[in-house]
């Protein structure tokens, strides 16, 4: 068996950190027992971080992370500050490749950029990250414009990430996404739409064909089709039933529009103008 080789016990692994995560509180961006499932899946001997940057802004939203033993690091951000070095340098080295690139899918290491420790030692940002850090692997998320999101494993002198250690999380990589909506919706409580999203989830959970709720708002069916996917995103579930399950006992008192084959237009009360 080659280091690229997925060994038998990795799915099993992997699905019970996964479960455990989902099982855990919310925590400040991912629950802890997804990092300290990370930890256990993929050993490092500095830290395994989720990281939340404003790059647009210079500043660090949210750092979280979980050391060797059970430490745990943050949570913290930091101010904007365009002077810090690791703001200087952000965008000449592996920490920025995937906004410079555009592929978030891909799970880098910095040894694709500096094969090396004498190429690593000798790029600025090698500094800036301490004498500890020798090894990164970076597990790029969906993020606003102008922000990045990623898990960050680290390591020090020990052992380089094997093909097989990218491997799995290339596999984890979609969960972790899904893992954060849900942790996002746990948090906030009430799902976070706008009212034209209320009401098409409101017209689809009673049954209603996109092409009808298209009709009836005077949008098109492919708005409908983006309102529902940004929904199911939202609140990190796969279809309408989900989505309705969670978000429905949450909604407005009085939904501007209800579908009119849910009930005959004399038992309906006039709500008011639908929001735009």
């Amino acid at each position: 068996m080659t280091t690229g080789e997925l060994y038998a016990a990795d799915a099993e692994a992997l699905v019970h950190v996964l479960e455990d995560a989902r099982q855990d509180e919310p925590g400040p961006g991912l629950p802890w027992a997804l990092l300290e499932g990370l930890l256990h899946l993929v050993p490092c001997d500095v830290e395994v971080s989720y990281q939340h940057h404003q790059y647009s802004a210079c500043r660090t939203l949210l750092l979280q992370g979980v050391q060797p033993g059970g430490a745990r690091c943050g949570p913290f951000g930091t101010a904007a500050d365009p002077d810090d070095p690791f703001w200087r340098y952000w965008w000449h080295g592996p920490c920025s490749w995937p906004q410079r690139s555009g592929d978030l899918r891909r799970v880098t290491l910095v040894r694709d950029f500096f094969p090396t420790e004498r190429d690593w030692l000798a790029d600025p940002m090698s500094e800036v990250l301490g004498p500890e850090v020798r090894e990164c692997m970076l597990v790029s998320l969906p993020a606003a414009p102008g922000e990045a999101r990623r898990i960050c494993f680290m390591r020090g002198r020990g052992s380089t990430f094997s093909e097989r250690e990218r491997q799995l999380a290339m596999l984890v990589r979609p969960h972790l996404q899904e893992i954060w909506l849900d942790a996002e919706r746990r948090r906030s409580g009430v799902p976070q739409l706008t009212a034209r999203e209320w009401e098409v989830l409101a017209l689809a959970a009673d049954g209603m064909p996109y092409a009808a709720i298209a009709g009836q708002l005077s949008i098109s069916v492919g708005t409908v089709r983006k309102h529902m996917e940004h929904v199911r995103e939202r609140l990190g579930v796969h279809s309408i039933a989900a989505a309705a399950a969670l978000a429905m006992p949450h909604a407005p008192a009085h939904l501007p529009v209800r579908s009119t084959a849910a009930a005959p237009p004399a038992s309906r009360s006039p709500g008011p103008a639908a929001g735009r």
